[in-house]
């Protein structure tokens, strides 16, 4: 008789795993045993292992993701058989190989239960099996087993001991499992009148959700809305909205059927939906001022299913905080921070170890673009081309962290801008977190090369204090290689990265590969009078265009050159345009400048402006020269901002061909925040798609930095 061990790794702790191989086994009739190890998932057969095999591969649980599956053979007499199929306690031996599986949403079956009055489970906000429910947010060592989450301080009900312990049924180690006897609990104890009243009544409302607190109010009044932006802090940038159901999504929104799909989705994230024009119509203005796009995302939860029972109305749901400081997570925080911005407190008694803001996300074509990682999409793993542990820091905007280890780097949650100290110290701890729950100590420590970096000062500290090897690497060529690493030409497109001659880049063409890259066109540069000032006041990036091409009167500070940087910067250039058009003159977030001026692009012009390329570099005078003349001859802003898109997507072509003449075959790709923007991305598609490979980043914006530092630290750890 043959005994076959088999050692599987990847997302397959806290998922149903093991009840999954028990049922399997069980059905195949083979005996044996399964059991979390701190390596991953170790299963013994005695007897046929093929069909389990099939059938692991052809079905497995469904929030699983399998990395690697090793089996081993021996022979074994016939009395070495057990009678049947165990599940074995846990152990923590071995080399970690595990992954962290991401938060998810409520499955259909415990939505059935939540809302059914005979199961004892009825409108628990805590429900959840192996299926759904919180993962990420709750888990504080490996292997991942109750007492190594928050949820060790509730003691299981006897009829919740049962389920948790029975391999038939779908809470058998279900770590989270509880129920209104046993487990957590809301407060106020009338919460849900508390809710409806609140909502009706125009307040403010601190929810406490999965990863975090969110402030809420109804989205349909318009002085709520208006009461809430001013408590935060929050002067122009969008709301997302929570809404019942999908149906009342299609009444404001285009939704295509991949955005269907991503809103449905067991993730849940907030997805940038284009507003039709009834919905721009419909919506108070303080949700999203001057944009055609709105972010929407379904409940997720049982507390939302159950907020929306009782008040089945949109609501805006965003994080709980003031501006620009970090999500609030903890009860304490809450009471203390929420104070004057929340009118009424809903919190529950389970502990948020690893707070987790929502993703959003958007849908370009049929790619999903992953604007903000977050709960239910990161953490998330892609292969290495080397088991070495590196850690990379990422940027200082949008700042994420990668864990490389086993073959796989891993990107975790956004954090947030680090200028906040707030978020530096939140950074700090997530990174020493993750390394101790993994038993980690990291071979390489990459991070960006701007001197000036929060994230790279305490990567260089983190390396000193451990003596463990740096590496600096330039900003897009991270964003390029974190999008595809092997050889191809490049498009970096964004507001700001530290170039090689030490000024700030932002609008590079490159001939790269994950080894290194060749900067072969660049946007012509330009002043930045005032420096950071000029990024709040986009005016004063317009001068120093109008200055360059003399249709400007003298300026003191642009003559002199003193406080006015230089860069090629696309985000700037955009910056500038957008205040030229009228669409943005004093933005109050990043990227609302050039968000307006997408906004206001007529979609159905087809005309461009004038450009050159020469000496290596992308000219942009023509243009703003033809724009000028063309306002001034009366041509409407929306058709100019759409002859600007235009205009790159055919600087974009022209750069590309001439590369692809001498280094023909290879793919396009681009990545940088500007590449946010979809209707560039559309007309980047219809001037070249048929003609060349265009690869667009999934991570565009800052947040995906910290994937292309760990793959280029892997590179060159595997070319030692």
């Amino acid at each position: 008789m043959n005994a076959t061990a088999i050692h599987i790794t990847g997302i397959v702790q806290g998922v149903g795993f093991r009840p999954w191989v028990w049922r399997t086994a069980t059905q195949l009739g083979l005996a044996g045993t399964v059991a979390n190890g701190f390596d991953g998932v170790h299963i013994e057969l005695f007897g046929d292992a093929e069909p389990f095999l099939a059938a692991l591969e052809k079905n497995p649980p469904p929030l699983s993701r399998i990395d690697s599956i090793t089996t081993t053979s021996r022979e074994c007499r016939p009395t070495d058989r057990p009678t049947d199929f165990r599940i074995l306690d846990s152990n923590s031996e071995g080399e970690s190989r595990l992954r962290i599986s991401p938060d998810i949403a409520l499955c259909d079956d415990c939505k059935a239960e939540l809302f059914d009055p005979a199961d004892r489970r009825h409108r628990y906000p805590f429900i959840n099996c192996v299926n759904c429910g919180p993962r990420f947010s709750i888990i504080e060592n490996l292997p991942y087993d109750r007492p190594q989450t928050s949820m060790r301080k509730f003691e299981m009900c006897a009829a919740c001991a049962a389920e948790y312990g029975n391999p038939a049924n779908r809470r058998h180690h279900a770590q989270p499992i509880a129920c209104p006897a046993c487990g957590p609990h809301m407060a106020p104890a009338n919460w849900e009148q508390v809710w409806k009243a609140a909502m009706e009544h125009g307040h403010i409302v601190a929810v406490k959700g999965i990863g975090g607190f969110h402030l809420a109010c109804a989205a349909t009044n318009a002085r709520a809305v208006a009461t809430l932006r001013q408590r935060k802090g929050r002067e122009g940038k969008p709301f997302a909205l929570m809404v019942p159901d999908l149906e009342w999504a299609k009444t404001v929104c285009q939704v295509s059927a991949a955005e269907e799909r991503l809103l449905r989705s067991r993730e849940r994230p907030i997805v940038l939906l284009k507003l039709t024009a009834e919905g721009l119509a419909s919506l108070p203005a303080p949700i999203a001022p001057g944009l055609d796009t709105l972010g929407v995302m379904l409940p997720y939860s049982p507390l939302h299913e159950l907020m929306f029972d009782r008040f089945p109305h949109p609501v805006v749901m965003t994080s709980a905080n003031y501006s620009s400081e970090p999500m609030t997570h903890t009860n304490e925080q809450a009471r203390r921070k929420l104070e004057g911005i929340a009118d009424r407190f809903l919190m529950h008694d389970r502990d948020i170890v690893n707070r987790c803001d929502d993703p959003v996300c958007a849908v370009h074509g049929e790619q999903t673009v992953v604007l903000r990682p977050g709960r239910g999409i990161a953490p998330v793993s892609m292969p290495l081309p080397t088991e070495a542990c590196i850690l990379a820091f990422g940027a200082d905007m949008k700042n994420t962290f990668a864990l490389a280890h086993s073959g796989q780097v891993t990107l975790h949650p956004y954090i947030g801008d680090l200028e906040n100290p707030e978020a530096q110290a939140i950074l700090e701890a997530s990174i020493r977190r993750e390394l101790d729950c993994f038993r980690l100590t990291p071979e390489l420590v990459v991070h960006d090369r701007h001197p000036d970096y929060f994230s790279a000062r305490q990567a260089i500290d983190f390396a000193k204090r451990n003596g463990i090897r740096t590496l600096a690497t330039q900003h897009h060529h991270s964003h390029l290689v974190g999008t595809h690493p092997g050889k191809a030409i490049g498009f970096a497109f964004d507001g700001t990265g530290y170039g090689t001659d030490g000024t700030i880049w932002g609008g590079e063409v490159m001939l790269y590969d994950a080894t290194g890259f060749e900067r072969l066109f660049h946007l012509r540069p330009f002043a930045l009078p005032g420096g950071d000032a000029a990024v709040k006041q986009p005016r004063r990036i317009l001068d120093s265009l109008l200055f360059q091409i003399g249709a400007s009167s003298a300026n003191a500070q642009l003559e002199s050159g003193i406080n006015c940087p230089t860069t090629s910067s696309m985000g700037r250039l955009f910056d500038a345009v957008s205040c030229l058009l009228g669409a943005c003159e004093t933005p109050t977030f990043d990227g609302e400048a050039a968000m307006r001026l997408e906004a206001i692009a007529d979609a159905s012009e087809t005309g461009d402006l004038a450009f050159a390329i020469r000496d290596g570099q992308i000219d942009w005078r023509p243009m703003i020269r033809e724009l000028i003349d063309e306002q001034e001859a009366g041509i409407p802003a929306p058709v100019l901002a759409a002859r600007f898109h235009n205009t790159l997507a055919e600087i974009v072509y022209c750069c590309g061909q001439q590369i692809s003449a001498r280094h023909g075959g290879l793919p396009w790709v681009f990545s940088g925040g500007v590449f946010q923007n979809r209707l560039l991305v559309e007309r980047i598609k219809a001037v070249a798609g048929g003609e060349y490979g265009l690869v667009f980043s999934s991570y565009p914006n800052d947040s995906g930095i910290a994937i292309g530092q760990a793959r280029i630290g892997a590179q060159q750890w595997a070319s030692r």
